[in-house]
């Protein structure tokens, strides 16, 4: 790992502590708070894939956050998908999660001891296929509650055709979360989640009964705040090993062992994870060049 306190007077940093990130739909675009979510989404992610896949290597990351039309929005997701959404009781707002039927098919072969290759032509989700999509999209709308704060979410629609889960009638932008599922030796699984702009801001305004309220840094931005100056330790973590315990008692001097450097590293603050970036130099140092940050300014 490589460890480090923020530079002095950088106050963006401060944005992503712990009583931070419920940054108010007031002082943050739309595009930047729904970056957030996405982050602390697949954060949420992770734990309850891995028990589900039984798998304890499993990785979560935040590929990318997009934005389309109503109309752009078919052809972003693609064909031959499987969509299930997650609503608020009697209201309607929510968002989707979208997966390749193939990868949904292939996942239940790979649970049954198959390679996990399904079929590249499917389009819809056979009967038993069918039942462990619907354990995983419970799974994906736990952490949808948990992102956001919600207790509330509940099964919507589903299916294969996008037109009964999205009306026609829709107009408004889309903004769009790309999430990779990955372990070891095992194609990327990848679930896209979808909310239009409208209905989120809706959706992650309202703060149900019993659930703690958003808080808002007030009108003035952070490098204003007496917050800015606030230093918080980052972690870069470049490697997560696994070491069996009989090569652990074996170690000794000369011992070589493999070090997988992660492609994406991770930089988090308090165990959240605030950006990614790739390994790099800068001036005979080793530097963290970021490539993906969750931060509003940087989208």
């Amino acid at each position: 790992m490589i460890e480090g306190s923020a530079p002095v007077g950088t106050g963006r940093a401060a944005q992503h502590c712990e009583q931070l990130l419920a940054n108010s739909l007031e002082t943050a675009d739309v595009a930047g708070d729904f970056a957030r979510f996405a982050t602390r989404l697949a954060r949420a992610l992770q734990p309850r894939l891995a028990t589900l896949f039984d798998a304890r290597k499993l990785e979560v990351e935040l590929v990318e956050c997009t934005k389309c039309t109503a109309g752009e929005l078919a052809e972003t997701l693609g064909a031959k998908m499987h969509h299930a959404r997650f609503a608020l009781p009697g209201k309607g707002l929510g968002l989707m999660a979208s997966t390749k039927v193939s990868a949904l098919i292939g996942e239940f072969e790979r649970m049954l001891g198959g390679d996990g290759e399904g079929p590249a032509d499917a389009a819809v989700l056979p009967a038993s296929a069918n039942r462990f999509a619907r354990q995983i999209e419970a799974e994906l709308m736990a952490a949808c509650g948990e992102a956001c704060g919600r207790g509330d979410l509940g099964a919507a629609e589903r299916g294969s055709d996008l037109g009964e889960i999205v009306p026609a009638s829709a107009r408004a932008n889309v903004h769009l979360a790309t999430i990779a599922v990955t372990r070891p030796g095992i194609p990327a699984l990848t679930i896209t989640f979808a909310t239009c702009e409208t209905t989120f801001v809706q959706f992650a305004g309202e703060t149900p009964t019993g659930q703690q309220v958003r808080r808002t840094l007030g009108e003035i931005g952070i490098e204003d705040s007496a917050l800015a100056q606030v230093e918080l330790r980052t972690t870069a973590t470049l490697v997560d090993m696994t070491i069996p315990l009989h090569r652990i008692v074996s170690l000794q001097v000369g011992t070589l062992l493999p070090v997988p450097i992660h492609r994406s590293v991770p930089l988090s603050i308090a165990q959240i994870i605030i950006a990614y970036g790739a390994v790099g130099a800068l001036d005979d140092r080793v530097a963290l060049e970021i490539h993906h940050t969750s931060f509003s300014k940087d989208r």
